[in-house]
C-alpha cells in the first residue's frame, strides 16, 4: 500500500509524514497559515497594485526627465536634475551665450507627467492645473528666475507654462491664495527653448 506522504484536506491544514518519526506534522506554521487567508492575499493583492503604479509614474517621469534633456541639448543648452524637489522645482535650464558660454541664468522646471494632473472645466473647457502643495507657488513666487510648468500627457505630447508671473499676478502678488492654474501651455520644443533662451538673456524675463 502507498501512503501518501502530502495531504490537504478541504478546511484543514495541509500535513505531510516524517522521515523521522513517521508522525504527520502540519506543512504550513501560523505565519504561513495567516498569509493563506483571504484578508491577507486581497492586502498582498493590493499593495501589488499601489506599487506598480507607483513604479509606472516613476517610469512616466523619468521618460519626461529623459525627453527634457535631449531637447535642451538639441537646443544646445544645459539641463540638470536637482537632486531635491521638495519644493517644487525638479530640474534646471542654464542658457548659454552666443559665445556658448554658460551665463548663470536659468529657467526652472516642475515635471508632471500623466493625464491625472490637469482637468477640463465643465463650464468653459478650460485645462486647471490643481497646485497640491500651497508651499510650491509660494516657492515658485519667489524664484530669482522664471518657472515652467511642463506638463506631458499619455499622448507624448509635452506643453510649459511659465507660473511665477502668472501666480504673482493671480495671487495679487501673494496677498491671496491661489489654488489652481489655468494651463495654457505651449508645446515643449527646441524652438521654444531658443525662444526663452532670447527671452532670459535679453532682459525680458528678470
Amino acid at each position: 500500500m502507498t501512503v501518501r506522504r502530502l495531504r490537504k484536506k478541504k478546511n484543514e491544514t495541509p500535513t505531510i509524514i516524517c522521515v523521522g518519526c513517521e508522525q504527520r506534522v502540519p506543512l504550513w506554521d501560523e505565519m504561513e497559515q495567516c498569509f493563506a487567508s483571504p484578508e491577507i492575499q486581497q492586502r498582498v493583492r493590493d499593495m501589488q497594485e499601489e506599487a506598480n503604479v507607483e513604479l509606472d509614474n516613476e517610469s512616466k517621469e523619468r521618460a519626461l526627465v529623459g525627453e527634457v534633456i535631449s531637447t535642451v541639448a538639441l537646443a544646445a543648452q544645459i539641463s540638470r536634475e536637482k537632486n531635491v524637489s521638495d519644493h517644487g522645482i525638479d530640474m534646471e535650464i542654464e542658457f548659454k551665450d552666443d559665445a556658448h558660454e554658460a551665463t548663470h541664468r536659468f529657467i526652472f522646471l516642475q515635471l508632471k507627467s500623466g493625464d491625472s494632473y490637469t482637468r477640463k472645466r465643465k463650464k468653459d473647457g478650460t485645462e486647471v492645473f490643481t497646485i497640491k502643495d500651497e508651499r510650491h507657488a509660494r516657492y515658485w513666487m519667489a524664484s530669482p528666475f522664471p518657472v515652467l510648468l511642463v506638463i506631458r500627457n499619455s499622448d507624448g505630447e509635452v506643453r510649459w507654462m511659465e507660473v511665477r508671473d502668472w501666480l504673482k499676478r493671480e495671487s495679487e502678488n501673494g496677498k491671496k491664495p491661489v489654488k489652481q492654474i489655468i494651463f495654457d501651455g505651449e508645446r515643449f520644443d527646441v524652438m521654444s527653448v531658443r525662444r526663452w533662451r532670447e527671452r532670459v538673456l535679453g532682459g525680458e524675463a528678470k
